[in-house]
């Protein structure tokens, strides 16, 4: 009775574990895909619920700008003022390696917290084959859509 394995049990164990990680690694780079864009989505919701806490909080009007390599939360005295005030930044979703896909956007929020505009936007994450829309009202709220 011998106690080794012989070369062909282990080349069958070798050929076994390859065939499972060839199955395995797909799959993880399209998870990993994924998560970074989500990921992405929820720091752009946490860049607009900041700037409504940073407009709520100091009084005064919140700039809150999205683009590709910076998310940004800028403070105005008041509305006629050309000052800003740097309140929060945050690299962008090009540093994770997510394309913003879509211009970049910009959102006023007013002292009562209301946001100022006309119109809806929507921001779309892509890495790889996953994807995120990130709509925007014209009131500032954020939704997150597959």
């Amino acid at each position: 009775m011998s106690r080794g394995a012989t070369l062909i049990e282990l080349l069958i164990v070798l050929a076994i574990i390859g065939i499972l990680a060839g199955m395995i690694v797909p799959g993880s780079a399209a998870l990993a895909d994924r998560l970074a864009v989500e990921h992405q989505a929820a720091r752009i919701l946490i860049a607009f619920r900041s700037g409504w806490i940073a407009a709520r909080a100091q009084q005064r009007l919140a700039l809150v700008r999205i683009s590709a390599d910076t998310l940004a939360i800028r403070t105005v005295p008041s509305a006629g003022d050309p000052d800003t005030t740097l309140a929060w930044s945050a690299p962008g979703p090009s540093a994770a390696g997510v394309t913003l896909a879509s211009p970049p956007h910009t959102s006023v929020f007013a002292p009562d917290g209301l946001a100022m505009g006309v119109a809806n936007a929507t921001l779309v994450l892509v890495k790889g084959s996953a994807s995120r829309k990130v709509v925007i009202s014209r009131l500032g709220r954020v939704r997150i859509l597959p």
